[in-house]
């Protein structure tokens, strides 16, 4: 377990996997690239064809558990190459009462620290949706950078989307406890939850 400010990365166990389905089928969906339902047979598919893959290892996956123990999302590396030391980071908050209100932030910064402490990762990679304008602040304050733009590269919806490519580098990273204080996690710790 992964221990943050407002919430835990914990093994994803079958109590995610119980939401997932709801979660892609929901708003969540739409910022993944989803543009048509998922069933629960599809769902038990994918699952079985990743426990197969003999690349398997490269594939690290936790449930995002809020401190009152509500499974929210999952945070995932993938892809993770040990040669060239570096990975891709996929997210998804799949209940909407928790964006915006630092869930995300904290999950990422335990993630990258994961990656980089515990993995020994030089480099962390992800994309986002060209019009993820919330999704975007939050990686950017988490220490990414916008690297690139796939121009028109998802079609969803009967429109074509810019798919944003960021990236962050251990030695670019200040370390979590700073971004903890920077992004005033504890504060909101404190606060009431207005969930």
């Amino acid at each position: 377990m992964l221990q943050g400010v407002l919430l835990d990365l914990v093994p994803y166990v079958e109590r995610f996997r119980a939401k997932e389905v709801e979660w892609i089928n929901g708003p969540m969906g739409e910022w993944w690239g989803m543009d048509r339902l998922l069933s629960r047979a599809q769902n038990q598919r994918f699952h079985e064809e990743q426990e197969s893959q003999p690349d398997k290892g490269r594939f690290v996956r936790f449930g995002m558990l809020t401190k009152d123990g509500t499974p929210i999302g999952s945070f995932a590396l993938m892809h993770i190459d040990p040669y060239h030391r570096q990975a891709e980071v996929g997210a998804g908050i799949g209940e909407p009462a928790y964006w915006g209100g630092g869930y995300g932030s904290d999950a990422m910064l335990l993630i990258i620290e994961y990656a980089f402490d515990w993995l020994d990762l030089r480099r962390l990679y992800l994309t986002t949706l060209g019009h993820n304008v919330r999704a975007q602040r939050q990686v950017e304050k988490c220490g990414f950078r916008k690297e690139g733009a796939r121009r028109r590269w998802l079609y969803q919806n009967h429109v074509f989307h810019d798919m944003l490519m960021y990236g962050l580098l251990r030695d670019e990273w200040p370390g979590r406890a700073a971004l903890v204080e920077k992004l005033g996690l504890r504060d909101r710790a404190k606060q009431p939850d207005a969930v």
